[in-house]
């Protein structure tokens, strides 16, 4: 189970639980936070997933090392919700990771809950991403014999634990390991099976059809695809229905797509709009009909199920038509979520021809979309963009816009966009002049991507000077902790730990000592 990590904010505590803390290259990192509300009635802005690598390595010739901080994915997953004293709140999120990652990196699932007139509650896990897999059924060939259900037992002696904790644990351990292509557990899925068909347990019955689904990928037979389906006509708990979602995406090169397009019909939008999320993230690419079951769900009654399928059409971005028509959507679309959903799938757009439509669609709705929520998503899209005098208008309008969410939105965008130095004037604006504490507090955590060590260093110093207020401290501190244990980041976090705000000065010793 993954690693659980707290930060209060006003009485708010903020809580991560990671599905499996080990995900192969290639696979989906997924998982729930939990956010309870303060003391009082509390406004969240956005609730936002980042999955960050951070890959050392040594440089021939160098005492110092290579460092590269990479973000792999970020997603705002809420906005604009009331937060009730006291209430627990829960928002799941799914990644999917490239194919290309080093097992020898770190890599951390990161997030945060923007919420006024607090400090903001972070979490944060621990992510080992093992043996590359392929997402999309590239490798079909056969991979050798499984052991028997007796033998494989005793490789996950865990499975026979009459302690549902310790079995469920096992199923993660075995759905781990089945990631890995060489290893063959099919003798297992009788076992597993039955585990899902009987055990008392929603949550082990839940682990045990994920373990199922991932021993089976890519080798599942008709036998499978019919007790599947034999599964899907009962009336199961909801989590339990949402994993049979995405069994059936994986299953449906290998002849489960009537059970899919099935599911596209059910009757709950909740299972529709998981097929949608389930076709991007787990079917195979090149599956016949995927295509177009995404876009017909782009055309449902329910809102939920609409975002969702627009979402998933970021996977269809290759074709410029898609884009087009997407982009044609967001323009048309009265619901704000999913005008949201549509401006970020179409974002990598710009690697396959759509550059200028996505500069002219993405401008268009930062000066006129009515709402804030929409145009701060598009400034959580830019990053994907190529430097470009039409992305400086982008941004300059942005900054300028009335929302202070929007420009908080913005501002944080200098954490993603190291490459664009054409910007940083206008992140230096912000961090200087903007009314709002916390747009100008965003503003200077990303300043270091565009300046030298020194350099920020001298203008964190300067803005500490004339904004005396938490979050800038706090913003100065995450500014410089990273690129410890340089002399001058050494230097900068000791001041800190003498900040006039405690928690400050604690995390500045926290740090230090940690290095």
């Amino acid at each position: 189970m993954g690693l659980l990590n707290k930060l209060f904010g006003g009485g708010t505590q903020l809580e991560m639980k990671l599905d499996l803390d080990k995900v192969p290259a290639g696979g989906t990192v997924a998982g729930t936070l939990t956010l309870t509300g303060g003391k009082k009635a509390l406004k969240l802005t956005a609730l936002k997933v980042d999955v960050v690598m951070i890959l050392v390595e040594t440089k021939e010739g160098s005492a110092m090392p290579s460092i590269d901080v990479r973000v792999l994915a970020s997603n705002v997953i809420a906005q604009d919700r009331e937060l009730a004293p006291g209430s627990h709140n829960k928002f799941e999120f799914r990644h999917k990771l490239p194919d290309d990652l080093k097992p020898e990196a770190t890599y951390k699932v990161m997030a945060t809950a923007d919420i006024p007139g607090v400090k903001d509650p972070s979490a944060e896990a621990s992510l080992t991403v093992i043996g590359g897999r392929s997402m999309f059924g590239a490798i079909k060939s056969a991979l050798g014999g499984s052991a028997g259900e007796n033998d494989l037992l005793g490789q996950f002696p865990g499975l026979t634990s009459h302690d549902s904790e310790e079995l469920e644990t096992a199923l993660h351990e075995l759905q781990c390991e089945a990631y890995d292509r060489d290893n063959n557990f099919t003798g297992l899925h009788s076992f597993l099976l039955r585990l899902v068909e009987t055990h008392r347990e929603d949550d082990v019955r839940q682990a045990a059809l994920a373990a199922w689904g991932t021993v089976l990928d890519n080798r599942a037979k008709p036998e499978h695809i019919k007790a599947l389906t034999a599964l899907a006509s009962r009336d199961l708990p909801d989590d339990l229905m949402q994993e049979l979602v995405s069994v059936a995406a994986k299953f449906a090169e290998e002849g489960a797509m009537p059970l899919v397009q099935q599911l596209a019909r059910h009757s709950s939008p909740e299972v529709r709009a998981k097929l949608a999320t389930a076709m991007y993230l787990d079917a195979d690419s090149e599956l016949q009909g995927r295509r177009e079951l995404i876009l017909a769900l782009c055309g449902d009654a329910d809102v939920s199920v609409r975002a969702a399928a627009f979402g998933a059409c970021a996977s269809l971005v290759e074709d410029p038509e898609v884009v087009r028509w997407v982009a044609a959507c967001a323009a048309q679309e009265p619901s704000p979520e999913v005008q949201r959903a549509c401006l970020s799938a179409i974002a990598l757009g710009s690697n396959y021809g759509s550059t200028d439509l996505l500069f002219a669609t993405y401008l268009d709705h930062a000066q006129r979309n009515p709402t804030a929520s929409v145009r701060a998503e598009i400034a959580s899209s830019l990053h994907w963009l190529p430097a470009d005098p039409r992305l400086t208008q982008i941004v300059s309008t942005l900054f300028a816009d009335s929302s202070s969410d929007v420009r908080q939105a913005m501002a944080w965008q200098g954490n993603n966009m190291s490459e664009h130095t054409e910007l940083r004037d206008h992140f230096l604006h912000a961090a200087s002049h903007d009314p709002d504490e916390s747009v100008r507090a965003d503003a200077l955590r990303g300043i270091h991507n565009f300046f030298s060590l020194t350099e920020t260093v001298a203008f964190l110093r300067q803005r500490l000077a004339q904004d005396r207020n938490e979050s800038a401290y706090w913003a100065a501190l995450n500014a410089v902790e990273g690129h410890l244990p340089e002399k001058e980041a050494r230097t900068f976090l000791q001041e800190l730990t003498r900040a006039p705000f405690s928690s400050v000065a604690a995390r500045a010793r926290e740090v230090l000592a940690g290095e």
